[in-house]
């Protein structure tokens, strides 16, 4: 049995109502897989800052989810036609370049 850790590194940034996280993810073959995620706090909700990193960060890492999933499929896929229409039939989201 083969055992592998991939450690994702999250960064968060907060400027006054905004909060944004980037999640990074460098897999032992040297892919690089980013994630970014933002939360907006309204001015009517209690200032709790966590609430904003915890929400940004689970955008990050939703976004990252879906990246490294995309890259997986262009691996898999046969030709870009068959990538193309998994895309537009199951994943609504933009493929990073």
């Amino acid at each position: 049995m083969t055992t592998k850790r991939w450690n994702i590194g999250i960064d968060i940034t907060e400027q006054d109502d905004e909060t944004y996280a980037c999640a990074t993810l460098t897999t032992a073959d040297g892919v690089n897989v980013t994630g970014a995620g933002h939360a907006h706090r309204s001015p009517d909700d209690r200032s709790i800052p966590e609430v904003g990193d915890e929400i940004a960060t689970a955008r990050a890492l939703t976004r990252l989810s879906h990246c490294l999933n995309q890259i997986a499929v262009r691996k898999i896929a046969p030709q870009q036609h068959a990538l193309q229409e998994v895309v537009e039939l199951n994943l609504p989201w933009e493929l990073p370049e």
